[in-house]
């Protein structure tokens, strides 16, 4: 699954050929490595993620790691409430990927935004029938978003991950990023190319980061008619001044979770102190274009290569 050529990297710590688990599609044409950050968890996960019955006052979010999640899950969790507050369950306490959902639906009732990094057609025909906002980035902000979450997160999660993950180059990630397809999720190319076809199906909204950044209010708004939320004009100005990244940002460095929240991280074995040495991290800048002070110029000319060999994307409207 990966071009050894191109890319001569040892295997991703989390590839599917180390933790031989994937998830697949209903005739095994798209294989994708499942996401096994805890092992010992992974397989009540998997077990709820295949039993769950869908709520239809539910939402999916659904995008490639680092394409700008944790952004719009907070906008859709302020639209639900009808507020413009920060919500203090962490996004990853409704992510279907780490958490395992019938613990979940214990703490956060719906109507909520249930998030995941699989793409739908490798997931059970519950979640593929969904309300769905997906969310793209263009690929050079999103690899490098990647890289530094692999550096500064990924690899401080689980020691035996450290080694491979904390020392590996900006240049080492591009290569991986464009050829590399047997890691965690599979190919950001991949995915993206199949959520791209996915824009004009009735269950789908299909948005931007960047027009979340540029035109906040204009793209909120298509979320708010899309959920039914109903919310007036200056309420959806709050919120578009609320998720302004700096802002933002800020906010959930002082983050405080909820009691429900707490609950659920001791319910599923996990360090709230970890949690929010990882929330941290999370944000680092959000901008646009921000890979032009990262890549350099020789592998910016191989990242331009292989988009434009990429027929899948000569389409979607990217903001570099």
């Amino acid at each position: 699954m990966t071009d050894n050529v191109k890319c001569n990297l040892p295997p991703h710590p989390l590839s599917g050929s180390i933790t031989g688990e994937y998830w697949q599609n209903d005739d095994g044409s798209v294989r994708v490595p499942a996401i096994l950050k805890h092992p010992d968890r992974y397989s009540i996960v998997k077990r709820d993620i295949l039993n769950y019955k869908w709520n239809p006052e539910d939402f999916l979010l659904l995008s490639y790691p680092k394409t700008g999640t944790h952004f719009t899950w907070e906008v859709m969790n302020m639209l639900l409430k009808g507020t413009a507050e920060y919500s203090k369950q962490p996004k990853e306490a409704l992510m279907m990927d780490l958490f395992a959902l019938s613990e979940s639906s214990k703490y956060f009732p719906s109507p909520r935004t249930i998030n995941t990094h699989y793409r739908p057609d490798v997931l059970p025909e519950e979640f593929r029938k969904a309300k769905t906002v997906i969310v793209l980035r263009n690929p050079k902000d999103a690899c490098v978003s990647w890289h530094y979450h692999e550096v500064n997160i990924s690899a401080n999660i689980d020691p035996a991950r450290r080694g491979s993950l904390s020392s590996l180059s900006l240049s080492d990630s591009i290569h991986r990023f464009l050829y590399d397809k047997d890691v965690p999720y599979g190919s950001y190319f991949d995915l993206t190319e199949y959520m791209w076809s996915l824009r004009d199906q009735p269950n789908i909204l299909l948005i931007f980061y960047e027009d979340l950044k540029l035109s906040p209010v204009d793209t909120i708004q298509k979320l708010n008619e899309f959920m039914g939320t109903d919310l007036p004009p200056e309420m959806i100005q709050q919120i578009a001044d609320a998720t302004e990244f700096n802002k933002m940002r800020n906010a959930k460095l002082n983050f405080a979770p909820s009691e429900d929240a707490l609950k659920l991280m001791k319910a599923q074995q996990r360090d709230p102190q970890l949690a929010k040495k990882i929330t941290d991290k999370m944000y680092r800048k959000g901008k646009i274009g921000d890979w032009r002070n990262h890549i350099t110029v020789a592998d910016n000319e191989i990242f331009d290569r292989f988009l434009a060999e990429w027929s899948g994307g000569k389409d979607i409207p990217f903001k570099y």
